[in-house]
């Protein structure tokens, strides 16, 4: 699917996969393989930010993935964050979507949310935000009403 569907239909949370059409280089060709392998992996949907334009600039939007596990240090975190502008030619799949119960760790910059952090249950967030020392974040449950709501109007991608 396109990246326009994950912005419009995944959650925040989810488990996201990447890929080009071009094939899998040989193990020796390393320049090669290192650039199809930042075309194509899988990552955490953290943040979702809309089209922006003025009258001298404007950008596409974008959906953001963490490409490693979620981490307390917000430096390790952003390194390992990268940016799809919404008019991307890669082909995404949802591979997870968050589930009833876990609890996502969120932080406002500007208008936008960003994901720090997908906990199993609320007492496993609070103790990663206590641990963490991250300042002004929100704690946002996953509920089955969310679940169903994706079934119902088809973002269950």
């Amino acid at each position: 699917m396109s990246v326009m569907t994950i912005y419009e239909r995944a959650p925040i949370g989810a488990m996201i996969a990447f890929r080009s059409s071009v094939p899998r280089p040989s193990e020796e060709d390393a320049d090669a393989l290192a650039a199809w392998r930042k075309c194509n992996g899988t990552g955490w949907l953290v943040r979702c930010t809309p089209p922006r334009s003025s009258i001298i600039w404007s950008t596409p939007g974008a959906i953001t993935l963490l490409q490693r596990e979620f981490q307390m240090d917000l430096d390790a975190a952003i390194a390992a964050r990268e940016a799809f502008p919404l008019d991307s030619d890669l082909s995404f799949e949802v591979v997870y979507r968050p589930e009833a119960g876990q609890v996502r760790v969120l932080q406002e910059y500007g208008a936008h949310s960003i994901l720090f952090y997908l906990a199993a249950n609320m007492a496993d967030a609070r103790r990663w935000v206590e641990q963490s020392g991250h300042i002004n974040t929100r704690l946002e449950e996953v509920c089955v009403e969310e679940i169903c709501a994706d079934a119902v109007e088809g973002r269950i991608a």
